[in-house]
């Protein structure tokens, strides 16, 4: 029942989710997450409720897969293992990915709307600054190994090669259309 309520009060913040939802009423589906799990029926205005009747499709996302949606949603998306009626999956699977949380929304309903704007922005930075630190970790190691270490070229050492390269098929182009003009005469 956990499940269902929070996935319900996401669809309350997302009604047009929600709709897309309602034409699925009645369907049911097996929602496995590394802390719940539970089989799911849709209701006629698009939410969740829980179901003891078999599933005619499930929905598995490993732990990774919540750790991967923040950086990227599509190979997060790749991670989720669908078995049953893939069609019905798929939908579900689309509309539980379009789902976000307001957290500011819900603070504000705790603790007002100003120290819930605040609040939320320091925890989105801090949410950020590992992305931040990777890509400039990743910068670092790319200059380091073609700057220091010389293992990647300089981008204008691959430019110059691409040049030569272009020069030396023009020329073998070239030198191939004078063979042919010889071959003719002799």
């Amino acid at each position: 029942m956990l499940l269902a309520g929070i996935l319900n009060h996401l669809l309350a913040q997302a009604p047009a989710l929600q709709a897309e939802l309602a034409d699925l009423r009645g369907r049911t589906v097996r929602l496995e997450l590394p802390i719940a799990a539970a089989v799911v029926v849709v209701t006629e205005d698009g939410l969740l409720a829980e179901s003891h009747a078999p599933a005619e499709a499930t929905l598995s996302m490993p732990a990774r897969f919540f750790v991967t949606r923040f950086t990227d949603r599509q190979a997060a998306s790749r991670q989720v293992r669908i078995s049953g009626d893939a069609e019905l999956a798929g939908k579900v699977g689309n509309v539980l990915a379009g789902l976000q949380w307001d957290a500011a929304e819900d603070l504000s309903l705790l603790i007002g709307d100003i120290l819930a704007h605040r609040v939320s922005r320091v925890a989105a930075s801090l949410l950020e600054a590992p992305k931040e630190m990777g890509q400039r970790m990743a910068v670092s190691v790319v200059e380091y190994v073609r700057d220091e270490r010389k293992i990647l070229p300089q981008k204008h050492h691959v430019t110059e090669f691409c040049d030569q390269v272009d020069t030396l098929r023009d020329d073998i182009a070239r030198l191939e259309k004078r063979l042919q003009r010889l071959e003719q005469v002799v």
